[in-house]
């Protein structure tokens, strides 16, 4: 999907929380040419908001490398690596970024995360769907969702795929990661709007 062929902006940053994964600005840089817009601009289609950023191994080496300037993280959101590549660094971090607050989730929750997703992928090979791409990680996504699931009431995805139809055509932020298992993360979303765990936008 192309996050900007609507105007969400209002409608993300009115929910009680909002979480962002990785450096999705700097990311989308080539799609907002291409559409013709400005960086300025963005808020109006995907919100400005950020409660929780979600960060994954490869934004941890931009945040070290000087790829991120402290004004590119919101003013009140707060940073949570689940990477454990991250942990050596994280006193440096927490200096470079004093502003920010910044937690490592815990081993018990992402094992727990681990253990689900390879039980839900079992139970579709189990009912003949599949083959699936092998992984290495659960997506900055996939974490988002099932943590999402143990905090809120209630929660609302948008801007995930779920088909791979037109995943890669309407990829926001170049070449989609060969980490991670597409093909089931996108059905998995599926199933979890049908089964009424989730409401999901990507139009």
């Amino acid at each position: 999907m192309n996050l900007f062929s609507t105007v969400n902006g209002a409608s993300i940053d009115a929910h009680d929380a909002v979480i962002r994964f990785n450096n999705e600005a700097e990311r989308m840089v080539h799609v907002l040419k291409e559409d013709g817009m400005t960086m300025e601009e963005m808020p109006r289609y995907v919100g400005a908001k950020t409660t929780l950023r979600l960060i994954n191994r490869k934004y941890t080496n931009q945040m070290l490398q000087d790829g991120v300037r402290q004004e590119d993280l919101a003013k009140d959101e707060f940073v949570a690596f689940w990477n454990f590549y991250s942990v050596p660094y994280m006193l440096y971090l927490q200096e470079r970024y004093p502003k920010v607050p910044m937690y490592l989730l815990s081993t018990d929750l992402i094992n727990w995360q681990l253990a689900v997703f390879s039980q839900l992928r079992a139970d579709f090979y189990r009912l003949g769907l599949g083959p699936f791409e092998c992984y290495r990680f659960l997506s900055s996504g996939v974490h988002g969702v099932f943590m999402s699931f143990l905090l809120c009431g209630s929660v609302d995805i948008y801007g995930f795929s779920t088909s791979m139809d037109n995943f890669k055509a309407g990829f926001n932020h170049g070449r989609p990661s060969e980490s991670h298992s597409w093909g089931f993360e996108t059905m998995l979303m599926r199933l979890l709007y049908f089964v009424g765990a989730t409401d999901i936008c990507n139009t």
